[in-house]
């Protein structure tokens, strides 16, 4: 028979789960929500090239300026001299720099090449990340100015993103005119699952415990931050393509494990170009197999360009 004193108990235990239960998914939402901006150390005339500053906000959010690079495919500077436009999106923690040392494979090829710090990171703006939400709105920007300065036309940008950006890269290009490719590496196929996994992953925790926090998390980030993390699905969006876009993955990646390569791979509607390196860290298949990965990457926005735009 449950007494006064047992009630008590029980209550204060109860009480002291739900506080602690709130104040982890607090904390971890902050954790997993916090980005820190890394100095810019590589510039494009390291590599012989020329390049411009460039400035310009994300789209419907002029009240933050995002930096970057345009690197034109030849030294006239005209849109004619292009065969298309790329535009690289860096991840979490990171900057433009971490896609510079593609610009001399697709400026060779005929692209050219726009490279951006997202918001809060490099030098753009300080501002909170956005849980790749808001940083759609930052790539809508970059291909905004590409639209605006440089006439690629109907399916003349194309994408290429790293990790946090191989997310945004997919939860962007699908609703733009603009974009016709997309190359996707080593993106998370959900924002809750992977940091309820990385929650099973730093802690003692079962992945089945860790999961009992998804609640809370959701809840902690529509609180604090305004963010809805249920619709931060990069799989989800893979389906939305009608043509096929490129994924790229590490098999031993530990960060983004290549369980969300196959949940994403399982959404598309056309085959994609799918590529899983052995022996190679988190999205760093660029530097290990980099001979492999620039050719992988030529080859696929020279065939959205040749034969697959309808």
């Amino acid at each position: 028979m449950l007494t006064k004193k047992n009630f008590v108990i029980v209550g204060s235990v109860t009480l002291a789960l739900v506080i602690c239960y709130s104040v982890f998914s607090v904390v971890t939402v902050n954790l997993a929500l916090t980005a820190r901006a890394s100095e810019i150390g590589l510039y494009p005339d390291q590599f012989g090239l020329i390049y411009e500053d460039i400035e310009f906000s994300p789209r419907g959010d002029e009240s933050i300026t995002l930096r970057g690079w345009w690197i034109p495919a030849s030294d006239d500077f005209q849109p004619e001299s292009s065969k298309g436009t790329v535009i690289g999106v860096h991840g979490l923690d990171g900057n433009r720099e971490n896609l510079l040392e593609m610009a001399p494979s697709y400026i060779g090829e005929g692209f050219s090449f726009l490279i951006f710090d997202l918001r809060g990171h490099g030098k753009s703006d300080k501002a909170p990340m956005g849980a790749g939400l808001k940083e759609i709105q930052d790539l809508q920007g970059a291909i905004d100015f590409v639209v605006l300065n440089h006439n690629p036309g109907p399916g003349g940008i194309f994408l290429h993103g790293l990790s946090y950006g191989a997310a945004i890269v997919l939860l962007t290009g699908h609703n733009e005119v603009s974009v016709g490719g997309v190359f996707s590496d080593s993106s998370f196929a959900s924002l809750t699952d992977l940091v309820v996994q990385e929650v099973a992953d730093r802690t003692y925790l079962p992945l089945w415990g860790a999961s009992l926090f998804r609640p809370g998390l959701i809840r902690a980030a529509k609180v604090m931050k305004g963010l809805d993390l249920d619709k931060v699905l990069p799989a989800e969006a893979a389906g939305e393509y009608t043509y096929p876009i490129a994924l790229v993955h590490c098999k031993s990646d530990q960060r983004i494990k290549i369980t969300h390569l196959a949940q994403i791979r399982a959404q598309v509607q056309e085959p994609p170009w799918l590529v899983a390196y052995l022996n190679c860290d988190h999205s760093n298949a660029r530097f290990d197999h980099a001979e492999h990965y620039n050719a992988t990457a030529l080859s696929y926005f020279n065939s959205r360009i040749e034969g697959d735009l309808e």
